[in-house]
């Protein structure tokens, strides 16, 4: 038994199954939210490359898997990752069978995660350019369900991720052919403009991203906020792995600069929109780039506290995207438009679903005692001591996108003129109600979750020496 056995083509078996029992959602998405459970639980106990003895019985978790030539190798380093991934695919299934979303969710979501862990694994790297446009594809049946026509927003999704693929085979295939000291200097910067392409493209780096709002808009919310969850966290991390490998991008100053001055100009950008957004669920787009941006800023920072604000920032990233895209499947599952004109009385009709929107949407401005305050705090201490001149340029995006999120508060508190009839179901309230909880503990006590996950940035342990 290896691990990519267990933590890849298992869950890629599993999903299969799963399709044949689409019919049968309660079952399938119980097994699904008990196999993603399992492996987190796994990940976390179980080390790989080590024999263990459980009574009389010997078990040996290799480190690879071989298929057709090429290595998918998962080692120690990638536990605390697994961990992470698979707890959240396990909170995103449960939500999923208590917010009732298509019968297709829970078997290409696993599916998804499947994909995006082998791109992790596979040696070498090229191929996990391969492996992430397999995740895009079995994407779309998550986003369009069952019977309905893939609008413009998902179209424009699936082209502009086809397009970052053949950017990143070519720059994995030059920085993979060999020793870099054997390569061409010449080549070699042209190269990397091929991959921060290909990056761009797959992380809806500004000015890519107007396709994002547009598939939010056009898409079920819950379905949205799953893929736009998990697919940039790993492309982050995928990206981390890579240059941690080569030590020539490592070293790179004006790379680390390009990447810090993009995240900035996604924050303005996302942060100016936002401002001017009339509609929640475009707004949910405008959040998914606000975050990337974050990130990018971080890891732009090219320090080792900036790796680990990044690595602490994907909790309260990921919790408050679940927060925010469950309170609008509520909304969604029961007709509620959330454009501004039509959410008078919308507090009556759905109390909890509307204050775990506010808080979540307050989370993801940094707001204080929130998840998001604690990370937002550090970076911007950070980047203030580095970078005092650009400073106020992200405050400027962070207050466009707080004034965004104000104009959503003044407008879902306004009272019908007749008592509303609430809509919201007890389950629904349960999961709400749980997200809400963790919003503030993560707030109000960091240090105790962000600590553990900050391992995960043993993916690409040479980052770990920057100073």
């Amino acid at each position: 038994m290896s691990a990519p056995v267990i933590w890849i083509v298992i869950p890629l078996v599993t999903g299969m199954i799963l399709w044949l029992l689409r019919r049968r959602q309660w079952l399938s998405g119980g097994i699904a939210v008990a196999l993603s459970a399992l492996l987190a639980v796994l990940a976390a106990a179980m080390p790989i490359g080590v024999n263990l003895r459980i009574g009389g019985l010997q078990i040996e978790v290799g480190e690879s898997l071989f298929v057709l030539g090429r290595s998918f190798t998962l080692t120690n380093n990638e536990r605390p990752f697994l961990v992470m991934i698979f707890t959240v695919c396990a909170v995103w299934f449960a939500g999923s069978i208590i917010l009732r979303q298509h019968r297709l969710f829970t078997p290409f979501g696993l599916m998804v995660v499947s994909a995006l862990i082998g791109a992790l694994a596979v040696q070498p790297f090229l191929y996990a350019a391969l492996l992430v446009q397999l995740a895009v594809l079995l994407s779309i049946p998550i986003l369009v369900p069952p019977g309905e026509v893939a609008q413009s927003g998902v179209q424009r999704f699936l082209i502009f991720q086809t397009l970052g693929m053949p950017f990143i085979l070519l720059a994995g295939w030059v920085f993979g052919s060999g020793d870099i000291a054997q390569i061409d200097p010449a080549i070699l910067p042209r190269a990397a403009v091929l991959l921060g392409i290909g990056f761009a493209l797959w992380l809806a780096v500004f000015p890519f991203y107007f396709w994002l709002p547009q598939l939010t808009d056009q898409t079920r919310p819950y379905s949205a906020g799953f893929v736009l969850s998990l697919l940039p966290v790993s492309i982050l991390m995928l990206g981390l792995d890579f240059i941690s490998q080569v030590g020539w991008l490592r070293s790179s100053s004006v790379m680390f600069l390009m990447i810090q001055l993009t995240g900035v100009l996604m924050i303005i950008t996302a942060g100016v929109w936002a401002a001017f957004q009339d509609e929640i669920s475009r707004l949910l787009g405008y959040a998914v780039i606000f975050e990337s941006g974050y990130a990018l800023l971080t890891i732009g920072l090219n320090s080792l506290p900036g790796y680990m604000i990044f690595a602490a920032s994907l909790l309260p990233r990921l919790l408050g995207l679940f927060v925010l895209t469950s309170a609008l499947a509520v909304l969604k599952n029961k007709a509620q438009p959330t454009d501004f004109d039509h959410l008078q009385g919308v507090f009556q009709r759905f109390p909890v679903a509307v204050i775990a929107l506010i808080l979540a949407l307050f989370s993801i401005s940094g707001v204080p005692l929130l998840a998001g305050f604690p990370v937002r705090l550090e970076a911007l201490e950070l980047f203030a001591a580095q970078r005092p001149l650009l400073i106020g340029w992200v405050l400027l995006g962070n207050l466009g996108f707080l004034i965004g999120v104000l104009r959503v508060l003044l407008h879902v508190i306004r009272l019908a003129e007749e008592p509303a009839q609430n809509l919201e179901r007890w389950a629904e309230r349960v999961v709400l109600f749980g997200g809400i909880i963790f919003l503030f503990l993560f707030g109000i006590m960091p240090g105790v979750f962000y600590q553990s996950v900050i391992f995960i940035l043993r993916v690409a342990p040479a980052l770990l020496t920057a100073r």
